[in-house]
């Protein structure tokens, strides 16, 4: 793993599972079955935006609370009330609520999932932007383009999804406006396709394009 620490840290984990150093805490995204934290230990927080599997990984969810004893959790209130039913001591986020770890601010952004198809029943999501005392306003939407916080830094991306179409994407990044594009979510199309997406954003997610900073699996990057 390669690491390019500078004021707040991500590493990427795959799919929409990052690992965020901000202030003086680290916090674990959307551990789901795409995505590769089995080693992940040492961690302050958990947030979950939403239950989909992808995103919260019902299989290892044990294993991840057996290596973080300590981290607290956060999630949507539909993932919540599930998991309190696990016996896990969980903090319902909400849109414009905010809550702190270790000097660490996050904020709850939106409220529902992406429609997917008018057959599917929508479910709470909740995204959540992170910061901390003069380090950059990271965005993490879950699997929702409905929030448009302001004065983002750096957006992770929901590059591809069942619910989503690039015109979507791109009309997203454009009302967002951030300083940079970390793509995620991108576990559900072949490798050779995601280019196609990916340079649609890059092109066309800003007048002049748009600033994208690819994090691979397993990779770190400094965020400043």
């Amino acid at each position: 793993m390669c690491a390019y620490r500078e004021d707040m840290k991500l590493t990427h984990h795959g799919h929409s599972c990052i690992e965020l150093s901000v202030a003086d805490a680290t916090v674990l995204f959307d551990p789901g079955t795409f995505s590769s934290f089995d080693d992940v230990a040492g961690l302050d927080a958990i947030v979950v935006t939403h239950q989909h599997p992808d995103h919260l990984d019902p299989d290892r969810l044990d294993a991840l609370r057996e290596a973080n004893p300590d981290a607290a959790w956060f999630a949507d209130p539909q993932t919540a009330e599930q998991l309190r039913d696990k016996g896990l001591d969980v903090t319902a986020t909400k849109a414009g609520e905010t809550f702190s770890v270790k000097g660490a601010r996050f904020e709850g952004v939106g409220a529902t999932h992406a429609e997917i198809h008018p057959y599917i029943e929508r479910i709470s999501n909740v995204g959540i932007v992170a910061s901390g005392d003069g380090e950059p306003r990271l965005f993490h939407p879950g699997d929702s383009l409905e929030g448009r916080p302001e004065n983002v830094d750096y957006l992770c991306l929901p590059l591809v999804a069942p619910w989503s179409a690039v015109r979507e994407t791109i009309a997203f990044v454009r009302a967002v406006e951030p300083k940079h594009v970390i793509p995620i979510h991108d576990k559900v199309t072949a490798d050779r396709a995601r280019g196609i997406y990916l340079g649609h954003v890059r092109d066309y997610g800003l007048d002049g394009g748009v600033d994208v900073i690819e994090v691979p699996e397993g990779d770190s990057a400094g965020l400043s």
